[in-house]
């Protein structure tokens, strides 16, 4: 897109007359929802837009994204059809008037939240050697979220090739963000070793020259910070506009594009009449066009070939005599070497220290800028490798306990999980986020939780758990191939152990295959025989494998109880076939985990057993007490699940 005054006026006067006609249509009733015009900022985008390459620069936009969109090459037409739910939209009605995805353009409405993949996608560009920059256009109410600074951090330290663009119009939605925003924004934005610029735009022209020079020195390999003074002419969205109705008459008497059509200016009057008349058959276009359905509920993408050929697949070798954490470091020495890009990121994960479990140890020296040793950032650790997945590759972030997840939930939750859905099946994730589980360590209440819970309810998201029973270097090359995002669980008392190939004492493996080709099977015992049911099915996950088998040895031994014994594999999405089978011979099931059982993964694991048996079955649960994990090791054994427990509940269903 050249610069000339008049190709800026048109896409000013196109931005407009867009978004001029939206309000149109929400007073009419015609639509509904939100949406967040940028009257008053189109200079921002035209001028920028006008130096980016479509074809190989990428941009992330905010909620306040349409003039971004239409900038970038978008059209008035497929941008109506989404707002409006009809057939040629853009995302199919699924990203509304906020999430876009056309191309090398992104738009989100969660404030910072599209910063980090901006980075991680800058980021791959870097390591991967691609030509072209990326550019995150943020809103000056950002400055006050954390991951914004997180991410400069990582920018500066990284160098990435990354243009964050902040729109300051003044208004951080209803609230003046110089009530909100303290400092020198010029001096706090630069403190990251990334240079920043200041100006009006009150010149679109002279603009869009100094960002000929700013595109030209991030393509060179440096980030730059661009905040651009301008006003918003009508309310955050649809109405909320608390400003002194004399401020806002002063921004229109002061606006660029409003002087120049107040002095008829002939390039604006052309470039409005023909803008609006484009807007306005744009609209006819659509407005009768069928509207969009909802299609596939898909929240997953599927795999080019199954993960596994049946269960088996996940069983340990029986010549293995390595422990878990090694076997963890061999399998990502594997990847590292055979697919190139494969990225490790986290906290202490660079030699000489390893990592506080050694999963990591010589890696980073064997592969030279293949482990980022992060800061602690776990927000930006995970939009890092959010936007490393959305490039193709392969990231495999770690969070040094799964306490800490929590910190990046936004990124989990709202990022990854949605973006396949929400942007319609055009983008996949496959990210891995190994978290490490769990208790019995004695390292207190922030150290030992077990979060997978919070995030087995997710759409979008699949929660795998690590166990003894499993082939640690299987379980994690499927999570790294697999086209979504995996949270792979592992428990923190499984790295010294081994992975247990032989069966339970008196129980025979039996091998099922997947439901679909993404499905990670569990993995099923019996101690009955083929001409008998067992006389419960028990059920567990990760690192409560030895617990469970124990309390089962003792029932099998002393009283001749049978199981069915189920380790899970995939928390969620849930397959519940082989379980439901088990449960409707045993009429009993005993769930164990490590995590407090109110709320926990097996609550929703029991309730679809409950909708699909219609015959009684007796079930319990068997949890953490429902408080924090102590730190003295007396009372944490007190409060974490053990034999005694299990035992209990067995004996309770079988009264």
């Amino acid at each position: 897109m050249s610069f000339s005054r008049k190709r800026l006026i048109e896409k000013m006067s196109e931005i407009r007359c867009f978004e001029r006609k939206l309000l149109e249509l929400f007073a009419a009733g015609r639509i509904y929802g939100t949406t967040h015009t940028c009257v008053g900022q189109e200079a921002c985008a035209a001028a920028l837009y006008a130096n980016l390459d479509t074809s190989k620069d990428i941009a992330f936009s905010n909620h306040r994204c349409h003039g971004h969109y239409l900038s970038f090459g978008g059209t008035p037409e497929r941008l109506f059809a989404e707002i409006m739910g009809r057939r040629g939209s853009i995302c199919s009605g699924r990203g509304g008037s906020q999430h876009l995805c056309e191309g090398h353009f992104y738009s989100q409405g969660i404030q910072g939240g599209s910063v980090p993949i901006a980075a991680g996608c800058a980021y791959y560009k870097k390591r991967m050697n691609c030509d072209g920059i990326v550019v995150a256009q943020i809103g000056d109410g950002t400055l006050g979220q954390g991951i914004l600074y997180e991410t400069l951090n990582i920018a500066g330290i990284l160098q990435l090739p990354l243009l964050i663009i902040v729109e300051y119009n003044g208004m951080a939605q209803s609230t003046e963000t110089a009530r909100t925003t303290s400092g020198d924004i010029v001096r706090r934005l630069g403190g990251f070793g990334i240079e920043v610029d200041r100006r009006s735009v009150s010149d679109p022209m002279e603009l869009a020259e100094h960002f000929a020079n700013v595109t030209a020195a991030v393509r060179g390999g440096k980030p730059f910070i661009q905040v651009l003074d301008t006003f918003r002419l009508m309310a955050h969205s649809k109405g909320d506009d608390t400003r002194h109705p004399e401020i806002v008459k002063s921004g229109w008497k002061n606006d660029w594009l409003q002087k120049q059509l107040d002095e008829k200016d002939p390039d604006a009057m052309e470039a409005m009449a023909a803008a609006q008349k484009k807007i306005d058959l744009a609209l006819k276009a659509i407005e009768n066009s069928p509207e969009v359905e909802l299609g596939s509920v898909a929240t997953l993408a599927s795999p080019d070939k199954p993960l596994f050929k049946n269960s088996a697949d996940l069983l340990p070798r029986h010549d293995e005599n390595t422990r878990v954490n090694q076997l963890l470091n061999h399998a990502l020495d594997r990847m590292l070497e055979k697919i190139p890009d494969v990225q490790l990121l986290g906290e202490d994960i660079v030699d000489d220290y390893g990592g506080p479990f050694k999963v990591t140890k010589g890696l980073s020296t064997k592969y030279p800028g293949r482990v980022f040793g992060t800061p602690i950032s776990e927000q930006a650790i995970v939009g890092l490798a959010n936007g490393w997945a959305l490039m193709g590759g392969h990231p495999i972030a770690e969070i040094m306990f799964a306490d800490f997840v929590l910190l990046a939930t936004d990124q989990i939750v709202n990022q990854a999980a949605k973006m396949h859905f929400m942007y319609d099946g055009k983008v996949n994730i496959p990210l891995t986020l190994r978290i490490v589980s769990g208790g019995y360590r004695g390292y207190g209440p922030t150290h030992s939780q077990c979060t997978e819970n919070f995030y087995a309810n997710v759409p979008g998201l699949k929660v795998v758990a690590l166990s003894q029973r499993h082939n640690p270097a299987a379980l994690l090359q499927a999570a790294v191939l697999d086209p979504n995002p995996v949270i792979l669980v592992e428990n923190k008392t499984l790295y010294t152990q081994k992975p247990l190939a032989t069966p339970p004492v008196g129980f025979e493996f039996i091998a099922t295959s997947p439901a679909d080709d993404g499905e990670y099977p569990a993995l099923y015992f019996s101690s009955a025989s083929p001409q008998k049911s067992a006389d419960v099915t028990l059920i567990t996950y990760g690192g409560m494998t030895a617990m469970a088998e124990q309390a089962m040895l003792a029932m099998l031994m002393k009283d001749e109880i049978d199981f069915d014994y189920f380790v899970l594999t995939e928390l969620a999405p849930r397959n519940i076939d082989d379980i439901l089978e088990s449960v409707r011979r045993t009429s009993r099931v005993v769930f164990v985990e490590e995590g407090p059982a109110d709320g926990g993964v097996g609550t929703e694991w029991l309730a679809r057993l409950t909708e699909e048996i219609s015959s009684p079955f007796q079930a319990r649960r068997v949890g953490a007490l429902p408080v924090p994990v102590p730190g003295a090791r007396n009372i944490e054994r007190k409060v974490l699940p053990d034999e005694n427990r299990i035992l209990s509940a067995i004996l309770e269903i079988l009264d």
